[in-house]
């Protein structure tokens, strides 16, 4: 068998297959990489960490939302309008069932910026917040998806998401097309015992199964040329059985 391999031809083969090999290695590796998109958690990450800009220089109200400013940290000043702070129930925090505590910032410039102040155990500790001006600091976040506009079971001042196309049709002013995590606001707010939210950058990447299994595929596309290969040099190299002599004719 290795006097066969080392023919010319089968060599040659051999050179072909270890291409095939590393092209298929390399596609099935570039699959795995876009199901766990660690680019994108590296870029998050970097955007969490950059310094906080102030909210108009990174998006404007009714923009269209642009997922390059996705966990980018933004403040803004304004004042809360506590007669429009509504709850979105069934939120997790450290393993418990509890609400988000959402509030509009009119903004210095007049506009509208939805803030998610954070998590409560229970509605009655979402206190409002008072009129002061302040300053909110916190990372950006898109709108959440509808939920087919139900608000049945839901009891009064509470949403079942931080739908922002839903409130621009009822929140006066213009409004901006994205909703900030916050992290920090000064000076704060008293009362209650909102506990602030982890900003979605920090939220683990899903795994998009799609592309693992083409990423799968692609391997075993691999390890079939190698069993292919394998299979007919063997084939080549067993030696090929002798032709018996004809018997002679017999004249009758």
């Amino acid at each position: 068998m290795l006097r066969t391999a080392l023919q010319p031809r089968w060599l040659a083969l051999l050179a072909l297959l270890v291409v095939i090999v590393i092209a298929f290695a390399q596609l099935g590796r570039w699959q795995m990489g876009r199901a766990s998109d660690a680019s994108a958690t590296e870029r998050l990450e970097q955007q969490a960490s950059a310094p906080a800009m102030p909210v108009d220089q990174v998006t404007r109200p009714y923009a269209p939302y642009d997922d390059a400013v996705s966990g980018r940290t933004v403040f803004a000043q304004g004042r809360y309008l506590a007669d429009l702070q509504f709850l979105v129930p069934d939120r997790v925090l450290d393993s418990r069932r509890g609400w988000w505590v959402v509030v509009p910032l009119r903004t210095d410039e007049g506009a509208l910026l939805p803030v998610l102040r954070g998590w409560v155990s229970d509605p009655d500790l979402a206190v409002a917040p008072d009129a002061r001006e302040r300053t909110v600091t916190g990372t950006l976040a898109p709108s959440e998806s509808a939920t087919g506009g139900s608000q049945e079971g839901l009891a009064e001042g509470e949403r079942a998401s931080v739908d922002l196309a839903a409130l621009a049709n009822e929140w006066p002013g213009e409004l901006y097309n994205a909703f900030v995590f916050a992290t920090e606001e000064s000076p704060p707010v008293s009362g209650g015992d909102v506990r602030p939210v982890p900003p979605p950058a920090l939220v683990p990447e899903a795994v998009d199964w799609r592309n693992v299994g083409y990423g799968l595929q692609w391997w075993v596309f691999a390890g079939f040329a190698v069993y292919m290969y394998l299979r007919f040099l063997h084939q080549a190299s067993r030696p090929r059985p002798e032709r018996s002599a004809p018997r002679p004719t017999v004249a009758s």
